[in-house]
């Protein structure tokens, strides 16, 4: 029988194999701090590792076509001309397979490398309409800097031999947004015409 070092993804799988016969369990959470966990579901060598990082950035939400009474109608207070600012958590989980030797889904320096270069360095204490090029046109809701931080890490991601899997940015106690990237989206609708 092969080892496996102990890493974080392959303790909650065997945590699974050793309470699955005595309790009907259908998922494992394991912390092994409070910015870096993962998840098991018993799929196999499957698994999910999620980390957890710190962004502090200003922001404006309005449409540049609108009025600032139209703005304010849409988005309230939110769009005074002068912005304000938040203390963003963003947590980035990937899932993969659990190497059977290295016991990771994926180098996790390297993940945290690509989170610290396309998302904390280029966003963090910044004003995002003005500093972060897709914003000047594009009103930076946290569903759409979920969204955005998705797209610029999916590939990467790939590369380094995981699956983005979702995205939740925690804007204010009061609000986050989740963006899942591996749920098949419907084929667009066809436009039906009549001859």
């Amino acid at each position: 029988n092969e080892g496996c070092l102990p890493t974080t993804e392959a303790l909650v799988r065997i945590i699974w194999q050793r309470l699955k016969p005595h309790i009907p369990i259908c998922s494992l959470r394991l912390f092994e701090q409070d910015r870096l966990w993962t998840d098991y579901c018993g799929n196999a060598m499957e698994s999910h590792l999620t980390i957890r990082k710190h962004f502090a950035a200003a922001h404006r939400l309005a449409r540049q076509e609108l009025s600032q009474d139209e703005n304010e109608l849409i988005y309230g207070k939110c769009a005074r001309i002068n912005g304000h600012g938040h203390n963003y958590l963003v947590d980035i989980t990937v899932k993969g397979s659990i190497h059977p030797r290295t016991g990771m889904i994926c180098d996790l320096s390297a993940l945290q490398n690509l989170v610290e270069q396309l998302v904390i360095e280029p966003f963090d204490h910044t004003f995002l309409n003005k500093d972060v090029p897709y914003f000047e046109k594009c009103v930076p809701t946290a569903e759409n800097i979920a969204l955005h931080i998705a797209d610029r890490l999916r590939d990467p991601i790939k590369e380094i031999g995981a699956e983005l899997h979702k995205i939740r940015l925690q804007e204010s106690p009061n609000n986050a947004a989740e963006v899942y990237t591996d749920i098949p989206t419907k084929e667009p609708l066809k436009k039906v015409t009549s001859s």
